[in-house]
């Protein structure tokens, strides 16, 4: 999943609001609203994985509900031939 890196760094994770003289050096994060103080990559990399956390999906939507893990669709024979048939010339049957 990839994540757009921009603003991360000036961006605060405690309260959100990006500014880039949060980013007071390269090592040094402290928000001018709320006084937040971490490692500055620290603080981006949470921004990240908070980003990650509420991306979309490819299905579209947030996914939840449903069960990450997805069964391939069911293979279908064809009509007039029984499931057994079927296996026996070699097509998976679920």
């Amino acid at each position: 999943m990839l994540v757009d890196p921009a603003y991360t760094s000036q961006t605060c994770h405690a309260c959100t609001h990006v500014d880039p003289k949060n980013r007071k050096s390269q090592a040094v994060f402290a928000c001018t609203v709320c006084g937040h103080q971490d490692h500055a990559d620290v603080n981006a990399a949470k921004n990240i994985l908070n980003a990650a956390g509420h991306a979309v999906s490819g299905r579209g939507d947030l996914g939840t509900g449903r069960s990450v893990k997805r069964q391939p669709p069911a293979t279908r024979t064809r009509p007039g031939r029984s499931p057994r048939a079927a296996r026996t010339a070699g097509i998976p049957v679920p």
